[in-house]
């Protein structure tokens, strides 16, 4: 299954969480972000960053894939510091 189904997944709730470890393009992540994004999900670099787009490379680093910002477990780790 390619990633775009995986975030799709993530989506409509029937996965949590997805980490994608391999760099990628925006091209690749793109729709299925605009898919996440209406559902409550998003993307997050592995620095805790949200994924921005027209940067000046057009590769993506590794991105966590969550279904509720609510969840997100870096915040957890925030308020433990």
């Amino acid at each position: 299954m390619g990633s775009s189904l995986k975030f799709c997944l993530i989506a409509s709730g029937d996965a949590d969480v997805y980490l994608r470890d391999v760099s990628t393009m925006e091209w690749d992540n793109a729709a299925a972000h605009a898919i996440l994004l209406e559902a409550g999900g998003q993307f997050y670099t592995l620095d805790n960053q949200v994924l921005r787009y027209n940067k000046e490379s057009l590769r993506n680093p590794s991105i966590l894939t969550i279904a509720d910002q609510q969840d997100f477990w870096f915040e957890k780790v925030k308020e433990l510091d």
